[in-house]
């Protein structure tokens, strides 16, 4: 079962896992990456959580669905709302706030475009499995 939505959910589940285990084993990271610092062991402990954690959750789902051709939709969908709305998310921020480097717009660019892809790949996917190509 190697094809292109497979591809995609490992390839999503191998990115988030490489961001997940540098924020779990070095948080601060986020602030050099960002250019903020933090003030509290609160600060470390939520972003431990969740750009470590949640991270490596969602990876661990993406990678648990494209082992299974009855997952890779639900992974699919999954992939376009959690980075679409990241994308929209951070879209709304540079309005409200702006941004400092071209890095921000280039990723809410990239995550628009991958959930937007996983969401047109994901019928087409259910449509080849039913042999009924589109």
């Amino acid at each position: 079962m190697k094809n292109k939505e497979v591809i995609l959910l490992r390839l999503s589940a191998l990115i988030l896992t490489a961001y997940a285990l540098a924020f779990l084993v070095y948080p601060e990271l986020l602030g050099r990456l960002v250019g903020f610092s933090h003030h509290s062991p609160n600060t470390l402990v939520e972003v431990t959580a969740f750009y470590g954690g949640l991270e490596l959750g969602l990876a661990a789902f993406l990678f648990w669905s494209s082992n299974d051709e009855t997952r890779v939709f639900s992974g699919l969908k999954t992939l376009f709302f959690v980075f679409f709305t990241a994308g929209v998310a951070r879209a709304v921020g540079i309005a409200r706030f702006g941004f400092e480097d071209p890095s921000q717009p280039i990723v809410t660019f990239l995550e628009i475009v991958w959930g937007l892809g996983a969401n047109w790949m994901a019928p087409r996917f259910v449509a080849r499995l039913n042999g009924s190509e589109r």
